[in-house]
């Protein structure tokens, strides 16, 4: 019975059912006494209008017994107004005086302690006179009655009110019990017995789907689905955490990078095996009573900074740290530090000796020479570094920069092949490394420039102690295939601070002046700095800028130096030569600023404006009817891609000129510098209909088999064959041996020097049919050229005179 009673003492039903039964308790008392304060005014009122219209009345009837101060009548009224039972007492004054006084007995249910109540007075005036007050008349209610009247019809509304309030409570608690706690019953017993996990729901009870209790169902179902998420959320992250420590173990245990754990003190509390393995420890080892910084780091001091500043930051901090491990071997570990709680920290250990052994490779490599293994342009710059800053803090008094340069390496590589020049270059290095101290620093710059770096020596006499013995040890012979080979070599020389303080990019730059200048003076050979080498330099930076400067606003012009024909008297054509006049220096020759062209490669733009005024001229002749052909010098520089055969083809067509009237003088050693490349491009330039003039012939190999191989038209004897062939007989011999050469390979000939009517007469006399020179002009501009073709007779008269004389 007790759980029943507890069950139904916290019953929603009876604690609605009590608060209902306490309020309207509450409201029907005080309904109950409102209602009986309103009934009691409203029966006073009533009796009072009753009692007033009892005295209206009687009034006439007691006018009469107070004006006649009739006793037996006063007491006759008074008697007939007790009968009322409205009335509990009578008074009647006749003037001020008492003429009659009735009172009604009082029961003894009359509340003695009740205040009387106030009785109504009304004044009787005289029968005769209506102004006159004759006496008085006074009513006591009997609230007596009033009140049993109050008690009555209290009865009746409690009776009333407790049935409505009775069947207002039944009505409520009916309808709380079939729409509440029937519902919510249902839910709870169904909610104890459901199983969310498996899916099953609460139903919303009939008529509730828009109520409260149909909206708590579908809280209830959310909040169970919430739950078997959660639930199911819990479990994957269970799972997953079991998953991730059995992975953790498994890498801990078999990972190749050491992991360990320690103290704030730096005490090791436990570590994997690859740890063991990467410091060499033995696998029993145990890490009681280890502390990292005990291991055998040759920097322990870094490991405890590494310590502190990981605990001061706090975050992760690494180093490479060098290990020399129990075996004696050394290594570079990585080690990482990483704070993962107040009290511990997380290590973790990589191999890096291949690494740093590989970057260490990679230094080297970076300042070796992979040819010869001596220092390259970066290791010497690093040397040439260290040793300013000796220089600079008095440790040395100087040092010298000595460049070494092979004369004509090309054509090492060219005709015995790059690993007969390497076997070279490789010989070559150990002889300059005999020929100096072991301090010093032997270094290659490029494919055959060396350097050597003596250190504290800034005299010339010992300089150029150190650069002959160089010269004679280089310049003897080397071997290829069993041959002996002969090099030259030149040498240029500067000082450090003498020739550049405080600027090593200015003292190589020193001694590269020095070097081109012992080139410039035939090689084989050596050269010290002096300023002067700087300031024609200069000149030759200021000239190469004006140079560019001439190629953009075309300031060359072309001189023509004509090419006599003997046989037909007549100027056959000329040999176009470039003049560069410049804006403030006037007409500069050829000789100045063709070498510096070649050396830079400019002159394949001059070579281009030459081709195309050439052939802007011979068009104008072509138009005019003049059968003159030009030949245009092209240099070394231009063969092949400076100058292609496309090109020629297009200006050829471009410009409306005929090919055959366009040679192009060549010199032998184009030649030889690309025999197969050249040969290529003659032929293909031949093929257009383009002649070859082989110019300065004589002067080099002159070699018959080139003038077989090579398609060749002209040869042009070199005017310091020319010059002396009426002086010299081994001259003349030699011109007329070309000559008669020239024939027979079925070659023309150009004798060029032609200055003395003597050379006219005598290279007729040889058969030479093609004469140029200063006799008939030297270059001139266009308008000129013109000028000489009125002299021409004359000049041929005055020199064949007399050679016409002695044949006839």
């Amino acid at each position: 019975m007790k759980p029943l009673r507890s069950r139904w003492h916290g019953s929603l039903l009876v604690r609605t059912g009590a608060v209902l039964v306490g309020v309207f308790l509450v409201l029907g008392a005080v309904t109950v006494t409102a209602g009986l304060h309103a009934t009691k005014l409203r029966l006073q009122e009533s009796s009072r209008q009753r009692l007033q219209q009892l005295l209206d009345t009687v009034e006439s009837t007691a006018s009469v017994a107070c004006f006649a101060n009739d006793e037996v009548l006063a007491g006759e009224l008074a008697s007939g107004l007790l009968k009322n039972s409205e009335v509990l007492s009578v008074t009647i004054l006749a003037g001020d005086a008492e003429l009659v006084s009735h009172q009604r007995h009082v029961s003894a249910q009359t509340d003695p302690d009740e205040a009387p109540a106030a009785p109504l007075v009304r004044d009787i005036h005289s029968p005769f006179d209506p102004g006159q007050r004759v006496g008085q008349l006074r009513l006591v209610p009997n609230h007596a009655l009033i009140r049993q009247t109050m008690r009555h019809e209290l009865i009746a509304a409690l009776l009333q009110m407790a049935l409505q309030l009775t069947v207002a409570a039944l009505a409520v608690m009916a309808a709380m019990l079939m729409w509440i706690i029937r519902p919510i019953a249902s839910i709870s017993s169904t909610l104890h017995a459901m199983d969310a996990t498996r899916g099953e729901r609460l139903s919303v009870p009939l008529h509730h789907s828009r109520s409260e209790i149909g909206q708590l169902v579908t809280d209830v179902n959310h909040l169970a689905d919430r739950l078997v998420q959660t639930l199911e959320e819990e479990r994957a992250l269970r799972l997953q955490r079991e998953f991730e420590e059995r992975r953790y173990h498994a890498i801990f245990d078999n990972a190749q990078t050491g992991l360990f754990l320690l103290n704030t003190a730096g005490a090791l509390n436990s570590w994997n095996p690859s740890f063991a393995r990467l410091l060499h420890l033995p696998p029993a080892a145990s890490p009681a009573g280890l502390s990292l910084q005990a291991l055998g780091w040759k920097t322990p001091e870094r490991v405890r900074s590494l310590l502190r500043n990981c605990l001061n930051r706090p975050s992760s901090t690494s180093a490479d740290l060098d290990y020399c491990a129990p075996d004696g071997a050394n290594l570079w570990l990585h080690l990482v530090l990483t704070p993962i709680d107040t009290d511990a920290l997380q290590g973790v250990l990589h191999d890096v000796t291949a690494l740093k052994e590989a970057e260490a490779s990679a230094r080297r490599q970076a300042v070796t020479d992979p040819l010869t293994g001596i220092a390259n342009r970066r290791g010497l710059e690093q040397r040439l570094g260290d040793l300013a800053q000796a220089c600079a803090h008095g440790q040395i008094s100087g040092f010298a920069l000595m460049l070494v340069d092979f004369d004509n390496f090309k054509r090492i590589n060219d005709g015995f092949g790059l690993p007969a020049g390497d076997e070279i270059l490789k010989e070559a290095t150990q002889r300059l490394c005999a020929c100096v101290k072991s301090t010093d620093v032997v270094a290659r710059l490029g494919a055959d420039q060396f350097a050597l770096l003596l250190s504290n020596l800034y005299q010339g006499e010992d300089a150029e102690g150190v650069a002959l013995r160089v010269l004679h040890s280089l310049q003897q012979h080397y071997f290829i295939a069993g041959s002996p080979l002969k090099l030259h070599v030149s040498i240029g020389i500067a000082f450090y601070p003498r020739d550049a303080t405080g600027d090593l990019p200015r003292l190589l730059l020193n001694a590269e002046f020095a070097l081109d200048h012992a080139k410039a003076e035939g090689g084989n050979g050596m050269h010290f700095f002096n300023p002067e080498l700087a300031a024609a330099a200069e000149r030759r930076r200021q000239l190469e800028n004006d140079l560019r400067m001439a190629i953009r606003e075309e300031q060359f012009v072309l001189f023509f130096q004509p090419i006599v024909d003997l046989l037909e008297s007549r100027i056959s054509g000329a040999e176009v030569l470039i003049r560069w006049n410049h804006p403030q220096r006037g007409l500069v020759s050829p000789n100045e600023f063709i070498p510096l062209a070649e050396d830079t490669g400019l002159i394949i733009d001059i070579g281009l404006w030459a081709l195309e005024a050439s052939g802007r001229q011979l068009a104008r002749w072509r138009t005019e009817g003049r059968e003159l052909s030009l030949s245009l010098n092209v240099s070394g520089r231009q063969i092949p891609a400076g100058l292609p055969v496309e090109v020629l083809r297009d200006a050829l067509y471009r410009l409306g000129f005929r090919s055959e009237f366009l040679a192009l003088e060549i010199t032998e050693g184009v030649l030889l510098d690309d025999v197969e490349g050249a040969l290529n491009w003659l032929t293909a330039v031949r093929s257009q209909g383009f002649s070859i003039y082989l110019d300065d012939f004589g002067t080099g190999y002159s070699s018959l088999s080139y003038l077989k191989r090579f398609p060749v038209d002209r040869l042009k004897v070199d005017r310091s064959f020319v010059r002396d062939i009426d002086k010299d007989p081994s001259d003349r011999a030699l011109v007329e041996a070309i000559v008669a050469m020239a024939r027979s390979l079925s070659l023309e000939v150009v004798a060029e020097g032609v200055e003395e009517a003597e050379h006219v007469r005598l290279l007729h006399a040889m058969g030479c049919r093609y004469l140029q020179g200063f006799y008939f002009s030297p270059p001139v501009p266009l308008e000129t050229f013109d000028d000489i073709h009125d002299q021409l007779p004359d000049m041929l008269g005055n020199a064949l005179q007399g050679f016409l004389r002695d044949t006839s």
